[in-house]
């Protein structure tokens, strides 16, 4: 190429250089910013990004239960005709805020799933402001962030059903508790319990805390066996629930079982050599037997069986598509307040509506072991006369 030739067609790449640069810049002057896509890039706008903060090795079926409705969703064509899209975190105590943070504002998700435990859920509440539908059930959660929403029932709700349960389906009048120290979800648990246990006539004779990690509780028991409770009443967690049953009958104590949602994983089956010592428990969990479709799905596509944590992350996404549907939009404002409206939902469980505080009105089931395995016992539904009018 001759001088004259080379220096014309670096002029042409120079002009086209800079008419491309202005039409940049024009674009971002008309309110695209460098984070937005193209209209040509329909991969990525096809994806609706959906944080999740999910536990492990407890209550992993929390996660399962979301990718299930997540699949449900994108073979349905997706919502607003973009597919989901999970983002990880492990929901971890020393990060779980810098977790919330990260998926907020560096993944740009829409909304977070999780986190499930209580004592999470009230430190991510102050710094989030997406829609974050939480497994917890800790009737405090939602005062610590406007823009949390409890997806499966409450503790205070779950522990007047026990209450009543103990009272009237076991005719116990004297109960003991045990629960771990300084744990959000179990302190609301055992308060709630211990209120609405006595104005039903019933007597608290014990009350008992541990710490995470411990393995021995014969102090606690000692006491306990003196005093012949009808009920002992466990809201807590595994590996803890199964080390307590078993030495409570090693020392010969007789009473009954009763638990919270805590017991609602299959830990509790896999930390005893021999489960004898759970027989005839009976605990309270966000499931609903006759979700006959949800159970079939679930079991099929995780080969294990659903349970109640399964159907708080199945619920939660699906709840969280209706919301984004019904605005038409991801704005964090109108998806929020389109969650709070939500009412009759039909999924893994019966939601009727949202209350004040944000908390599902909805059924609960017991459950029960028997056999060595996890049976439904009955279902008690908001017709009950459980329904609260605020966190206690």
């Amino acid at each position: 190429m001759n001088t004259k030739a080379f220096r014309l067609v670096i002029c042409v790449l120079l002009s086209l250089t800079v008419a491309l640069l202005s039409g940049c810049e024009r674009i971002r002057d008309m309110g695209m910013t460098d984070e937005m896509v193209a209209p040509s890039d329909t991969g990525t706008m096809s994806m609706l990004k959906v944080g999740i903060i999910r536990p492990h090795p407890l209550y992993f079926s929390f996660g399962e239960g979301a990718e299930l409705a997540q699949a449900e969703i994108n073979q349905a064509g997706g919502v607003l005709g973009m597919q989901v899209e999970f983002i990880y975190r492990e929901e971890l105590t020393e990060d779980v805020v810098q977790s919330a943070t990260d998926l907020a504002e560096t993944e740009n998700v829409v909304a977070i799933l999780g986190p499930l435990f209580s004592s999470h859920a009230v430190k991510v509440g102050p710094v989030i402001n997406i829609p974050t539908l939480v497994g917890a059930t800790g009737a405090n959660v939602t005062e610590t962030g406007e823009f949390l929403f409890l997806a499966a029932s409450s503790n205070a709700l779950q522990a007047k059903l026990m209450a009543q349960f103990a009272v009237n389906e076991l005719g116990a009048k004297t109960a003991a508790m045990i629960w771990q120290n300084a744990d959000v979800y179990s302190i609301g648990f055992v308060e709630a319990f211990d209120t609405n246990f006595q104005e039903l006539g019933g007597s608290i004779v014990e009350r008992h805390t541990y710490e995470k990690g411990d393995t021995m509780f014969e102090t606690q028991l000692t006491a306990i066996k003196a005093a012949t409770p009808d009920v002992l009443f466990l809201a807590s967690f595994p590996p803890e629930n199964p080390l307590i049953m078993k030495q409570a009958r090693d020392m010969g104590i007789e009473s009954i079982f009763i638990g919270s949602d805590g017991m609602d994983d299959s830990l509790m089956f896999e930390v005893l050599d021999d489960n004898t010592p759970l027989e005839n428990t009976y605990y309270c969990t966000n499931f609903d037997p006759d979700a006959t479709e949800f159970i079939s799905a679930y079991e099929g596509m995780f080969d294990s069986a659903a349970n109640g944590i399964a159907a708080t992350g199945y619920d939660a996404m699906h709840l969280l598509a209706i919301a984004i549907e019904a605005v038409g939009s991801t704005d964090p404002v109108m998806v929020r307040d389109a969650i709070a409206a939500i009412t009759d939902y039909e999924g893994a469980t019966s939601i009727s509506r949202f209350d004040a505080n944000r908390h599902p009105v909805k059924s609960v089931g017991v459950f029960q072991i028997a056999n060595g395995a996890v049976q439904p016992y009955k279902v008690v539904g908001t017709e009950t006369g459980f329904e609260i009018s605020g966190p206690e």
